[in-house]
């Protein structure tokens, strides 16, 4: 064959391959036929015309790959869910990427990002944020029957929930006094109200999970399209396009509400990660924080840090692609459940006692015997005490600075925490460290950035040689001892 010929017959066997027909891309060639359901500011109609943030974004991204896209708003969820899950080349927007959806769909994104939380009305008596296991206590709350909203509390264990068929629903019985509390994605929440009534009006109870919308394909659509699909987000997130299609509907939207290339997620810990600042002054500081963001920096792309609560941060990289959890104690029992690169910071942990208290710990026979133990909920330190069959444990601080204080205020015998964490405490809220008694060591695990099994193996190999880098170049002790001089590096 000459060279013409050959090329021919290599565009086609390219095309057959990619499952495309021609070969100068998409366009013309494939229609989606996109849905969803009204859900401010993501999608919605809008004198006429389907809008929203998902929308054109979707439209963007689907334009770019050169796929048409027809879009229809549904009345109900299920509809519109089911109709994709049935295809062919079918697309659902605004979805929450969830444990349970992750097979039924091929994704693109994120498009955008929510957090779901309880709300109530301000009555000047109440004092919140409660914790999510306080907030089981409440009174009956408002959600929509089979939205990621309620099944999400549902996993969490709620069992106060009363039902509706349809947001609008929901939200009439709340504004009408019908029901006190309603769970809602937060900035839905505040565009479905009248402007200004949610700063006035509305408090929030709890924040329960942060959730990430993609668009939903049907298992039919090609791999290339949804490929090049996610590629195209990727480019608009770094290059800002999809920010300005944000701020075009949301203009007090703010920076860290914005999903990133890569998902990172980290609680209130001191001092590795916590919240400085107020208001759009707020920004995320911490020792890992400034590791984290050395990485990423020798990388070329920094992403933000979402700063939010440990079950919600834990719960995250479980699941959703390219995420990931610092700083986590690199446990047994949860080496295969994550990616590891570290370790970023070491995490001896001791039991504490006040000198005053005149109470010593010199095996975990004794520290069984005292009266009480706190640490962190749903930390590797609860974990522990779980798994050795303490029955004295205190596990309702939510930080480990609420868990400090118990420990302060005389309200338990004992605290199990890291030197490090003690150490800066104590520095923080001036109280000498001689005051406390630091008894038997119960463990010595690593803290790592832990990456959800989903995160492309290239990208987690390439923030391990970038720290390994760090490490051999100065700079990793160079912000240790910014933070922690005269402590053993990990």
């Amino acid at each position: 064959m000459n060279f013409f010929t050959k090329s021919v017959v290599l565009c086609f066997v390219i095309c057959v391959v990619l499952n495309v027909v021609g070969c100068g891309g998409h366009s013309g060639d494939i229609n989606i036929r996109a849905s969803g359901v009204e859900f401010l500011p993501n999608c919605y109609t809008d004198n006429g015309q389907i809008v929203g943030i998902d929308v054109d974004v979707a439209k963007t991204a689907l334009a770019n790959v050169g796929v048409t896209m027809d879009m229809s708003i549904s009345e109900s969820w299920a509809d519109a869910y089911n109709a994709t899950l049935q295809g062919p080349n079918r697309a659902l927007l605004t979805v929450g990427y969830s444990e349970e959806r992750k097979n039924s769909f091929k994704w693109a994104g994120p498009t955008s990002q929510g957090i779901y939380g309880i709300f109530t009305k301000i009555d000047g008596n109440s004092l919140y944020p409660l914790s999510i296991e306080k907030s089981k206590e409440l009174g009956q709350i408002a959600v929509v029957k089979d939205w990621l909203e309620t099944t999400t509390l549902e996993d969490l264990g709620f069992t106060n929930l009363t039902y509706y068929n349809t947001y609008a629903e929901a939200l009439n019985a709340f504004m009408n006094d019908e029901i006190q509390y309603i769970a809602s994605d937060f900035f839905h929440l505040i565009k479905r109200l009248p402007a200004g009534y949610f700063m006035s009006n509305v408090q929030t109870v709890t924040r329960y999970r942060t959730i990430f919308y993609y668009i939903a394909f049907s298992l039919d659509v090609n791999d290339s399209i949804v490929e090049a699909c996610q590629k195209t987000i990727e480019t608009m997130i770094r290059n800002k396009s999809r920010d300005a299609i944000v701020y075009r509907y949301f203009a007090q939207m703010p920076a860290d509400y914005l999903p990133d290339t890569v998902q990172l997620f980290v609680e209130e810990a001191k001092p590795y990660h916590y919240n400085t600042g107020v208001s759009l002054d707020r920004r995320v500081e911490g020792s890992s924080i400034d590791m984290v963001n050395e990485i990423q920096t020798r990388i070329g792309y920094v992403n933000k840090v979402n700063l939010t609560t440990w079950t919600d941060a834990y719960a995250q990289p479980q699941y959703l692609p390219n995420s990931a959890v610092f700083t986590t104690a690199r446990t047994p029992e949860r080496e295969a459940m994550f990616q590891w690169v570290g370790p970023i910071s070491s995490n001896r942990t001791y039991f504490y006692t006040l000198k005053s208290s005149g109470i010593t710990v010199a095996t975990i026979a004794e520290a069984k015997t005292l009266a009480s133990v706190a640490t962190p909920k749903n930390w590797y330190t609860h974990d522990f005490l779980i798994k050795e069959n303490f029955n004295n444990i205190v596990a309702t601080a939510i930080t480990s600075e609420e868990a400090f204080n118990q420990l302060i205020n005389n309200e338990v015998e004992a605290l199990l925490l890291t030197d490090v964490d003690v150490q800066w405490l104590a520095n923080e809220n001036n109280i000498n460290i001689n005051n406390l008694t630091k008894n038997i060591e119960a463990l010595d695990y690593k803290g790592y950035i832990a990456f959800s099994l989903n995160t492309p193996k290239s990208l987690v190999r390439e923030w391990q040689a970038k720290l390994d880098k760090m490490k051999s170049d100065g700079t990793f002790e160079t912000i240790w001892n910014k933070w922690f001089q005269g402590v053993e590096m990990p």
